[in-house]
């Protein structure tokens, strides 16, 4: 069975269910391939900010007008919300860039670009990660809770975790 190709504007709306419901994401498996590439539609990237803007806002219990990203933050190479959700992923994942899908010169040696997920974190792996992590400079303060559905998923699992 071939592996999925998932950009993360695609990603978007489960990204911000498990962020928004402490859950495990789970919907991407080991080999599946990840897009993190800036957003070339200014309508959709500024759609992805102002989404990105309104979970970080209730989140932080943030007033309004105040923005954790400036709308026009899509363009920046450090200070985007793609790398936050790299990141918010990268607690449950491990990844490697896919060079041969680097076609782009203006992002080589910048965090964007596109990644094979190497390896699933375990639950508890995942919390240590989002408690030590500054996703793309944010401190979350932040558990994963685990639901009963959970126990079928081998991410879940701790008793058998390679030490």
């Amino acid at each position: 069975m071939g592996k999925m190709y998932n950009d993360v504007v695609e990603l978007l709306p489960e990204l911000i269910h498990c962020f928004n419901n402490h859950l495990m994401f789970d919907s991407l498996e080991e080999e599946d391939v990840i897009s993190f590439l800036p957003i070339e539609d200014e309508e959709v990237a500024r759609e992805f900010v102002a989404h990105t803007n309104k979970v970080l806002a209730d989140h932080f219990e943030v007033e309004d007008g105040e923005l954790c990203y400036p709308e026009d933050s899509y363009r920046d190479k450090i200070d985007n919300p793609i790398l936050f959700w790299k990141d918010y992923l990268g607690c449950f994942f491990n990844f490697e860039l896919v060079e041969d899908l680097l076609e782009r010169e203006d992002i080589k040696g910048t965090s964007f670009g596109t990644f094979r997920i190497t390896q699933i974190a375990y639950i508890n792996e995942v919390n240590k990660r989002i408690k030590k992590r500054r996703l793309n400079g944010i401190n979350l303060e932040y558990r994963v809770i685990p639901t009963p559905l959970d126990s079928h998923k081998h991410w879940n699992r701790t008793y058998d975790k390679e030490c």
